[in-house]
């Protein structure tokens, strides 16, 4: 116990200090002077996650890992920024309390929202693992990605988020200089693939507010059927771009690790139905192959990252899993390019 609090087993005390966060919460008037109980959650690689009780409030604390991505604790101003730009519309996501940017309190910037009561999809609940919960599950994901991008950014502040115009063009010189910013080992097939993509950008694409991660592990669902999505987690990659390279990442991984039974062709379809076809044009799988080929990409080189930050950070584990599935996506990548020919 520790000022009328306690933390969990899993606490890593250089990441959260009770007393300090006890205080910033008082400071809020989020049900000043209760005991506190923190617990460390699961999942996040590139930043951390803690459950705080308080009274009779149940929130979710996000910070930047001890070894943080550069620009971590501005990407914490900005998550909060687009969940807070949200509030209102019909995008499922958890609403923001406060954000601090105070680093005596926790050494880095951190924000404080809700804690949704839905359950992760990985495993699927048992009343959700059935052919029809699959195909609900599937539909309200894609579903919830098409009112994102149908999401009014420039109305919601958000004019300024990213740089539309370029987006592609940039896209392969960023994620190089990213990787080779980890002065880490060397990935096999990188030139085949970026030459590849410098070779077919998109000839010009509609800008939306796009999520960047967009996937089964990104999401909460309610565990009893019908199967919807409660909350979008994990904004760190939003920015303003192009929407259909969320839509390949999420039919890559959906049906990679999830339900190979339903096509791609069948996602795109009820995204484009929950659209509108007049915002997205007559789309299929195989118009897709550009952008599955940059998702791969761009992942392995994300991957790669909390890999090699692992092996630097004294605070976790080293994320060999990580490590292993950087190689994997790569390896799609250029698979993909093989199959779409010159």
């Amino acid at each position: 116990m520790t000022g009328g609090g306690k933390v969990s087993e899993l606490k890593v005390s250089e990441l959260l200090d009770v007393d300090r966060l006890g205080a910033w919460l008082d400071a809020q008037g989020l049900q000043p002077g209760e005991p506190i109980t923190v617990t460390r959650l699961t999942g996040g690689r590139s930043n951390v996650m803690f459950a705080v009780d308080r009274g009779g409030s149940r929130w979710v604390l996000r910070r930047p890992a001890a070894v943080a991505i550069e620009g971590a604790d501005a990407g914490m101003a900005r998550e909060y920024r687009i969940l807070a730009a949200l509030a209102g519309t019909d995008v499922p996501h958890p609403a923001v309390v406060a954000l601090c940017a105070d680093h005596s309190v926790l050494g880095r910037t951190f924000y404080l929202m809700e804690r949704v009561e839905g359950v992760v999809l990985v495993p699927t609940p048992a009343a959700l693992d059935t052919e029809s919960g699959h195909a609900e599950l599937t539909r309200s994901m894609a579903e919830s990605l098409a009112r994102l991008h149908n999401v009014d950014w420039r109305s919601r502040g958000l004019a300024d988020l990213g740089r539309p115009d370029g987006f592609h063009e940039r896209q392969t010189r960023r994620w190089i200089g990213q990787l080779r910013s980890y002065q880490g080992r060397e990935l096999p097939g990188v030139d085949a693939v970026t030459s590849w993509l410098q070779a077919h950008l998109p000839a010009s694409f509609t800008p939306t507010l796009m999520h960047g991660d967009y996937h089964m592990l990104n999401v909460l669902i309610a565990p009893e059927p019908p199967g919807r999505v409660l909350a979008i987690l994990d904004w760190e990659t939003a920015t303003i771009g192009d929407p259909l390279l969320d839509l390949a990442g999420f039919c890559e991984v959906w049906r990679s690790l999830w339900d190979r039974r339903l096509s791609a062709d069948q996602i795109i379809a009820w995204y484009r139905d929950a659209r509108g076809s007049a915002s997205v044009g007559e789309l299929t799988d195989e118009g897709l192959a550009y952008y599955k080929v940059l998702y791969n990409f761009r992942l392995a080189v994300l991957l790669e990252g909390i890999y090699q930050r692992s092996l630097r950070d004294p605070t976790r584990r080293p994320a060999e899993e990580a490590g292993r599935r950087a190689l994997w996506n790569l390896g799609r990548a250029r698979d993909l390019v093989e199959q779409a020919g010159p």
